[in-house]
């Protein structure tokens, strides 16, 4: 049997990466085992595949006539490769949408801090999912967009102090490296609003780690983000 703080642990990173993915309200859903049947290969108009209860990335990846690895790479997925039902996987030779293709959201985007962004987004298998901005230790962070905080805490390692804030049923934005919190899980914050102080990622550094995500998909903030800061 595993010790219980090794299984309160595992459940929490379970918990988040669905927030992540986009998939709120369905941590406590186990993701479905059951394999689809082999059947002939379709194609989607939309470019995505929305995934339901008891499919599995294999299956669809024989679904679309395509292999799941190179699934998992577009989608940015690392094994064991879990998805969820409700979440929207990219499939291969759809293009990604131009900014002007992205739906807007209500109010628009901020900055989240000021600084230099030392490390951009890629959608490479294992690379990076948003921006690494610069700057002071103890500087301020302020929501990108008006929305409701869905975590705060530091349940994944990677990100060290996290914030995820909610916007609709498209948008989410999470804000990693956090020195202090300053808003709490359930709050409204309203845009350009001061939810956090930067932090470092541990080596003295301050550092901001900044994620968009749309449909649980990870996006290039740079794309929606304004051209200038504060």
């Amino acid at each position: 049997m595993l010790p219980t703080r090794y299984c309160s642990n595992s459940l929490l990173a379970l918990g988040l990466a669905l927030i992540l993915s986009g998939c709120l309200g369905r941590v406590s859903r186990p993701p479905g085992s059951a394999q689809l049947p082999p059947g002939p290969q379709i194609t989607s108009t939309s470019g995505e595949h929305l995934v339901r209860k008891g499919e599995t990335l294999a299956a669809i990846a024989r679904r679309y006539g395509t292999d799941y690895l190179a699934l998992a790479q577009l989608n940015s997925l690392s094994p064991p490769y879990t998805i969820y039902p409700g979440q929207r996987l990219r499939l291969p030779g759809s293009s990604l949408a131009p900014a002007s293709a992205l739906p807007a959201l209500p109010g628009g985007w901020t900055w989240p801090t000021a600084g230099a962004t030392v490390r951009g987004f890629s959608a490479s298998h294992g690379g990076n999912k948003g921006l690494d901005i610069a700057g002071q230790i103890g500087q301020e962070v302020r929501a990108s967009a008006a929305g409701a905080v869905v975590y705060a805490g530091d349940g994944l390692r990677q990100y060290g102090n996290l914030l995820i804030v909610k916007h609709n049923e498209d948008y989410l934005s999470a804000y990693g490296h956090l020195q202090r919190i300053s808003v709490v899980e359930g709050a409204a914050v309203s845009a350009n609003q001061v939810i956090a102080t930067m932090g470092s990622p541990g080596d003295g550094r301050g550092l901001l780690h900044f994620e968009i995500r749309f449909r649980g998909t990870p996006i290039d903030p740079a794309r929606i983000l304004p051209p200038s800061r504060r």
